[in-house]
């Protein structure tokens, strides 16, 4: 059998022949995984994320002595749709802390952490560049699950934590 080259007018007729149309993959699966990226401060971390790694999903374990993971967001003006998630795997050192910066006063982050214990409340962030994941504060955060998104502007942050009640997890402030 030989080759056949086929032009850019059949391939464009054949693909659009191929919209709305149903396509039998028999006993095939399909698997999408998202890339998952495990963050473990055994030595201080401080990092810029960068654009290409949207989507990723990064566990963090903050349980070892006094070293911090400080990660600083893409430019928002540049990332409009990228999003990443968190997720703690353990409780925190009550010297190690999860630092998420803006890296700029003028980018904010909105949203908010769920505290789903019996009565949940809301940890709300209005207006600032910098959360921090205080062990100081509370070590209690193994199941915490934050999700920042960009809208080309600021940042969008939900999240939820199952603990006690009026337990203070993220602090908010200024990046600088």
């Amino acid at each position: 059998m030989g080759s056949r080259r086929l032009s850019k007018n059949r391939v464009a007729a054949l693909l659009k022949k191929l919209v709305g149309a149903k396509i039998d993959l028999g006993k095939s699966t399909i698997l999408h995984k998202r890339p998952v990226e495990a963050l473990t401060n055994a030595a201080a971390i401080t990092r810029t994320l960068k654009a290409q790694e949207s989507g990723t999903l990064f566990t963090v374990n903050l349980a070892t002595v006094d070293n911090n993971i400080t990660l600083t967001l893409p430019t928002a003006s540049t990332s409009a749709g990228v999003f990443f998630d968190f997720c703690v795997l353990a409780n925190s050192d009550d010297d190690a802390d999860l630092v998420i910066t803006t890296g700029n006063n003028a980018t904010d982050i909105y949203g908010g952490i769920i505290t789903l214990d019996a009565n949940s409340t809301v940890d709300a962030f209005n207006g600032i560049s910098k959360i921090t994941v205080d062990g100081s504060v509370a070590q209690s955060s193994e199941g915490l699950r934050l999700s920042l998104l960009c809208d080309g502007t600021n940042w969008h942050l939900s999240g939820h934590i199952a603990t006690a009640v009026g337990t203070v997890h993220l602090v908010g402030a200024a990046a600088a």
